[in-house]
């Protein structure tokens, strides 16, 4: 025979109220609950040139910095295809690969590689037209 089990009004409330709790807690000594997401948009991106992101990269953190948003290869920028460079003190450790940048606003996840020859550029192109 099987016994049916019910759960009261009061157990389910004292649960929620821990989850908070908990939360609470994680949030006042500093730990990140969920990392917000950056909107990989035109306006939102032109926004933050000049900003900071980090990287890692085997270990080590690299610090890049929103250079330009431009369009790609040489055309004007659109809502649906743009470029993003970053400028970092050196690529050498950077090769192409989808990396998480982070930003004190939130996070970005995109393909970036070096491009031009001084070796401290890196580049995201967003193409949406294809």
């Amino acid at each position: 025979m099987l016994q049916r089990r019910t759960v009261s009004r009061r157990a389910v409330l004292a649960g929620g109220a821990g989850a908070v709790a908990v939360g609470a807690v994680a949030v006042a000594v500093g730990v990140p609950l969920s990392r917000r997401t950056l909107p990989l948009e035109l306006a939102a991106m032109r926004a933050l040139v000049g900003s900071r992101f980090r990287t890692d990269a085997d270990g080590t953190t690299h610090v890049l910095t929103l250079a330009a948003v431009t369009g790609p290869a040489g055309a004007a920028p659109t809502a649906d295809a743009f470029a993003l460079t970053f400028r970092a003190a050196s690529t050498q450790d950077l090769p192409g690969a989808i990396r998480t940048l982070s930003h004190d606003d939130g996070d970005l996840v995109l393909f970036v590689g070096p491009v031009g020859p001084d070796g401290t550029d890196l580049e995201a192109v967003v193409d949406r037209t294809v």
